[in-house]
């Protein structure tokens, strides 16, 4: 640990009574009884009418101690704050250094921190526009220092040996020394900046007394399209017994020399991904924390209704803008930090409802940054708030976890497609999302969006062409089953626009799978099912985004959804060269497939669909990682002929209509 710069020592004091700061008129302090070495030192406070820019120590003393016309204290009560005298002096330092400099931290952060701290001491934060200054107090923090030195230096000892007992908190919670605490799933280590320290004393009904140490400390959080600083404080009772206690048992540690490089490349990395905007990107599995359905609909944009950790990697669009509006936060839970940000939020979210919000912000104690100070970088949150796709909720997802996503590029060319229809499918998806006004006059939609109608039987690609579409565009793709947006018009409006809206808003693909279901032949006799393919309507020919329909049902759709349909794509069951193209497709990508002894035309003669050649590959590949042997042409066929065994092993059973039966 490292602590920050102290004054050169004071000459040894022969006196009891010898002053501690010398060549004024008025001391800041003086000793009035015993020794240097015994704890029995009382210092005096003489009253003193400061100068404009500076604050009577005695004034500090006595607000730190609650004593405010005291005129002395003892030693072992300024000793409880010497954490707070410490906070002061860092602070101090900071602003007066700023002040001259003109650092970036003191213009975003230090100036309103220390002006805030002072105004509680007769500094006016509106008018000071000087350096401030505390006569007597880097002195009497010397002296306390001086009188408890030996402590000290045990209290030092144990921490670097990994220990400390309940005064050594003390000497643990510096104003330069940033500490840590696992507040996350995973044990993910959370970074705070101390603001405050100091122990407590109370007695309780049986007249003995114990102690309280208090710290508040400071983590930067993105809020919306800004940062800012959550602050708490929490208050740890003293330990029963001496012995000390190794600091894994803490809630929080020191931060070590090793972890700053890793902490402060996490710090960055979540100041790249929460600033600027809306960002696709990708996270690894059990990185994305699920929040609970808000909305009072449970639409499909957050059907978990718990917190829950993903344990499967996805895609996420981390957009820290749209998820303040919607009361989303980077964490869950009930510890401090936790509360702090809830309450940060909060206060963001009334800013943002304020009209006035383009002037300088009333609450001197909410900041907004648009980067964070270099100073508090380390203590940035690690972890952002966004939508996963995979599990179409809202949650929080660990910046460890976060990385740029590797499109697959050459998922389109692989598309077991015709390609005179690709070249029409890369033509329509290129020029339709453009801003050229020709092309846009090519594209007949009330919006300028794209609704592709793909339909043909299951397996033979059509979920996988949007999917390649995506790809292709670099664009999220929200993948959306009919049984999500629910059976009333009502369910289908409200949920089916939340959808839409965030997809025209993060330029998302939409895939609406067997869309059938919404777009049959409006009957007379069927009210309910009319007004919920009028819904359709409505809300496919207004979307301005590319949006995919797949159906095996092609002929039951309502005439009037032709119209509104950009391009139409029928697909042909699957002939032998297709198959033949899907299982190299499949194999080609994979290190444990031993190509050599491959056969894909006696694979081809296999009736089977795209999907079930994918279901295959990927069991044929679990049992060669099972057994540590390759994938050959006789584990394929070993699999195929299981997997055929039971599809007529399905279609052969007739067991519920045995129970049907007898019912």
């Amino acid at each position: 640990m490292s602590h920050p710069p102290q004054p050169p020592p004071l000459p040894s004091l022969s006196k009891p009574e010898e002053q501690f700061q010398a060549g004024t008129d008025l001391p800041p302090f003086v000793v009035k009884r015993g020794d240097r070495y015994n704890r029995d030192l009382e210092f005096e406070f003489p009253k003193s009418n400061p100068k404009s820019g500076s604050v009577s120590l005695r004034v500090i003393i006595n607000q730190y101690l609650g004593t405010p016309h005291a005129s002395r204290a003892h030693a072992g009560k300024i000793f409880n704050i010497l954490g707070r005298l410490r906070c002061l002096q860092y602070a101090l330092r900071r602003y007066n250094y700023g002040l001259v400099e003109r650092t970036p931290d003191f213009l975003k952060y230090w100036r309103r921190h220390t002006l805030h701290l002072l105004s509680g001491f007769g500094i006016n934060s509106v008018h000071n526009q000087g350096a401030v200054h505390i006569a007597g107090l880097d002195d009497l923090i010397v002296q306390i220092e001086d009188i408890y030195q030996n402590d000290i230096q045990e209290y030092e000892t144990l921490i670097r040996q990994g220990m400390t007992n309940f005064q050594g908190l003390l000497e643990l919670f510096r104003p330069d020394v940033p500490v840590k605490a696992s507040s996350l799933a995973g044990g993910t280590p959370c970074v705070f900046r101390v603001t405050d320290a100091f122990f407590s004393e109370r007695r309780n009904a049986f007249g003995s007394s114990s102690k309280d140490f208090h710290v508040t400390l400071e983590t930067v959080v993105a809020v919306g399209d800004h940062f800012s600083v959550a602050t708490f404080t929490e208050v740890f009772s003293g330990w029963v017994g001496t012995q000390p206690r190794a600091l894994s048992d803490l809630t929080y540690q020191p931060v070590v020399d090793t972890e700053q490089d890793t902490l402060l490349a996490r710090a960055e990395k979540a100041v790249r991904f929460g600033t600027g905007g809306a960002k696709y990107l990708a996270y690894a599995p059990s990185t994305f924390i699920l929040h609970p359905a808000r909305t009072r609909n449970k639409s499909t944009m957050s059907q978990s209704t718990h917190s829950s950790t993903s344990l499967s990697g996805g895609r996420i669009m981390v957009d820290m803008a749209r998820s303040a509006s919607l009361g989303h936060h980077p964490c869950q839970g009930v510890d401090g930090a936790t509360l702090a940000i809830i309450q940060l939020s909060s206060r963001y979210r009334h800013w943002m409802s304020n009209s006035d919000r383009s002037g300088s912000v009333d609450d001197d104690s909410l900041y907004l940054w648009d980067d964070v100070p270099k100073e508090l970088l380390i203590t940035c949150w690690p972890a952002l708030v966004g939508f996963s796709f995979s599990a179409k909720a809202w949650g929080h997802v660990l910046v460890d976890g976060l990385s740029e996503i590797n499109f697959q590029n050459q998922a389109f060319d692989r598309l077991v497609l015709s390609h005179e229809r690709k070249q029409l499918i890369r033509a329509v998806v290129r020029c339709g999302t453009s801003l050229d006004v020709q092309a846009q006059d090519l594209i007949s939609t009330k919006q300028g969006g794209l609704i592709f109608l793909l339909h043909g039987p299951p397996g033979v690609g059509k979920t996988l062409t949007a999917e390649a579409v995506a790809e292709l565009l670099h664009r999220p793709l929200y993948y959306v089953t009919m049984g999500e947006l629910g059976v009333t018009p009502d369910d289908l409006e409200t949920r089916l626009s939340d959808i839409l809206a965030i997809c025209a808003e993060w330029d998302a693909l939409a895939v609406l799978d067997e869309a059938d279901v919404f777009l049959e032949t409006r009957r007379t006799s069927d009210l309910v099912r009319n007004a919920m393919v009028c819904v359709m309507l409505r809300m496919l020919e207004y979307h301005p985004g590319i949006l995919f329909l797949t159906t095996n049902r092609v002929r039951s759709l309502d005439p009037a959804f032709e119209s509104r349909i950009t391009l139409s794509i029928r697909y042909e069951s699957l002939d032998r060269d297709a198959r033949e193209q899907i299982w190299k497709n499949q194999l080609n990508d994979h290190s444990r497939v031993d190509t050599q002894t491959i056969n894909y035309g006696e694979l081809a003669n296999q009736q089977l669909n795209g999907r079930q050649i994918k279901n295959v590959v990927r069991l044929a590949l679990s049992l060669a990682m099972d057994q540590k042997i390759m994938v050959t042409q006789k584990v394929l066929q070993e699999t195929v002929k299981v997997t055929a065994l039971g599809l007529e092993d399905m279609k052969a059973d007739n067991t519920w209509e045995s129970f049907t039966h007898e019912m």
